[in-house]
């Protein structure tokens, strides 16, 4: 979580059931977010307990898998399925996919133009290119129909489509629409051109996972009141339906479609998993190692002016770097914040040269000093990051460069911005994020940077890399005989750093002389959870279902 955060203290091995406030002492964000993750963790793992890993209820059972036929045109090279609507239970997580019908009043103009009798509030879906489903609300036995959006009037409520639909007149049956969702048109997943279907079976799953929702990604979160400050962030459930290609295996008797499904690719499966994603150590050690345990260096502090939360996170997927010779061009790598991550400046607009740099028009340069873009702000790491670059989680591309800022007219200059692929025209959570890490010298601890991100080093277990006044991390080695760690993008880990202690808060361990090491630590987020949904065969352009991998479960008030 991206947000201006003092640090998360949630631990579920410590078994705390309630935060209570006392009279007359300070607030914090932490212990009141602690609240809230305890409540979540209580009713995720209810859920799981009584589903188990994966469900959905009968009587409403979500995510189904089936082929989308209409009347007339589809999307320009596009093979797509329908997904469902109704509720699916992940590792006790509900995942929701709600298509309200609402009614149709008439056919006002053609036989592919209708009316509905409202305009539902929110965004359910009705927009130029998605789906709609027309069908017969009074129980008759005229057969549902799709259809795709070409036009759209919210003033005048209606709906242009590309098939006749004049068979469910109004002066007939009881006609009612409700938006569709197809693997093509989902919401929180920009399908690109290598996710796209071909010939061929395909293993359909969901993939799962919280993100940050700011006021940039929604202006709705803002109190107008307020005359522009925000307040408290969000947390929003991201689900996504994803296909592995592969081939299809009749099942053995007690399996499924799912289970007997063999993958082109076994090692994406497992990297999917999060299998050897790699571990963190953090501290603030002396330069040199005294043998003599009572005799501590005057550097091994956290010399920084103010309390932090470090957010080391991995930006490009991959093996780490042991350091030796020229690193191989998958090496993972990572950026680094002081402030979680947190400090964003909404574009307005930003434009390419041939020169390779940028000019990016910020709705603002921040709020104050501290997180503010200035004239020292020359050299800098930021991001362009816009919704559908967030929700493509393996896709990674170079950092900017802070060439110039022009505080008066609210532009910066970057370089090094030619590797960028943020549609410029794009309107959806358009940000420029800043990230702090420096080139070093490489001898002394300092990173080594590859299109504007650190590389993940794993190399001699007393070579450290320091972030900054004393902060300092080190990527664990593998076990001996254990498989290379593969680092994935989004992965991270929060370092909280005190100016009162002058250390970081890093869980340690005794050794056998009673020293306190710092432990190394899997990545604290991003969280996925799966589910395997069906087996689909994809022949000629149709798609079909060769396997239905979903579980279910019946109310208990039957």
């Amino acid at each position: 979580m991206k947000a201006d955060l003092s640090r998360q203290t949630f631990d579920p091995f410590k078994r705390f059931t309630r935060v209570l406030t006392q009279q007359g002492r300070v607030q914090l964000d932490a212990d009141w977010n602690e609240q809230a993750a305890i409540l979540l963790h209580q009713l995720r793992t209810l859920a799981a307990d009584l589903i188990g890993p994966q469900g959905g209820p009968v009587d409403n059972l979500g995510f189904s898998i089936g082929p989308l036929t209409t009347g007339g045109s589809t999307l320009e090279d596009a093979i797509d399925f329908v997904i469902g609507a109704g509720h699916y239970y992940v590792d006790g997580i509900l995942c929701e996919l709600d298509s309200p019908y609402v009614p149709i009043a008439a056919f006002p103009s053609g036989a592919k133009q209708i009316q509905v009798q409202y305009w539902p509030p929110g965004d359910v879906g009705f927009r130029i290119g998605r789906y709609v489903e027309i069908s017969d609300g009074s129980g008759g036995v005229t057969p549902a129909l799709y259809a795709l959006i070409t036009g759209v009037d919210p003033v005048l409520r209606t709906l242009q489509l590309d098939t006749d639909v004049s068979k469910f007149s109004p002066t007939t049956v009881r006609p009612r629409v409700r938006p569709i969702m197809t693997y093509l048109t989902q919401d929180d997943y920009p399908v690109t051109s290598d996710d796209k279907l071909k010939s061929g079976d395909f293993l359909v799953y969901l993939d799962l996972w919280e993100r940050l929702i700011t006021f940039v990604e929604d202006d709705s979160i803002r109190e107008v009141a307020l005359n522009g400050p925000d307040t408290a962030a969000r947390a929003k459930l991201v689900w996504q339906v994803k296909t592995f290609a592969g081939t299809a295996i009749q099942p053995r008797e007690g399996q499924t479609y799912c289970e007997s499904f063999k993958t082109s690719d076994p090692g994406a499966i497992a990297g999917l998993l999060g299998a050897n994603r790699g571990r963190l150590t953090a501290t603030t050690p002396p330069n040199s190692v005294s043998t003599d345990p009572c005799v501590i260096s005057p550097n091994a502090r956290y010399r920084g002016p103010e309390n932090q939360l470090y957010r080391v996170e991995i930006h490009r997927s991959g093996p780490a770097w042991n350091g030796v010779g020229k690193p191989p061009a998958e090496a993972a790598t990572f950026k680094w914040s002081r402030e979680n991550g947190s400090v964003i400046y909404p574009i307005v607009s930003f434009s390419r040269s041939s020169d390779g740099t940028a000019t990016v028009v910020l709705e603002n340069l921040g709020r104050d000093d501290r997180f503010g873009l200035a004239a020292g702000s020359d050299g800098d790491w930021v991001e362009i990051v816009d919704d559908d670059y967030e929700l493509q989680n393996d896709r990674a591309d170079a950092l900017g460069q802070v060439q110039t800022v022009d505080r008066v007219a609210l532009t910066v200059t970057l370089r090094a911005a030619r590797a960028c692929t943020i549609d410029p025209n794009s309107v959806k959570g358009l940000v420029l994020r800043s990230w702090d890490q420096k080139a070093g010298e490489a001898s002394d601890g300092g990173l080594t940077l590859s299109e504007g991100a650190a590389l993940v080093i794993e190399s001699d277990k007393d070579q450290w890399l320091e972030l900054e006044d004393g902060v300092k991390i080190q990527f664990q080695e593998p076990d001996v005989g254990q498989p290379q760690n593969l680092y994935r993008r989004g992965d991270y880990w929060l370092i909280p750093a005190r100016t009162a202690t002058g250390a970081v808060e890093w869980p340690t361990a005794l050794d056998s002389k009673g020293v306190a090491h710092p432990v190394a630590k899997a990545p604290e987020g991003i969280g996925h959870h799966y589910a395997a949904l069906g087996v689909i065969k994809v022949n000629n352009g149709v798609v079909s279902l060769q396997g239905d991998c979903r579980k279910k479960f019946g109310a208990l008030a039957k």
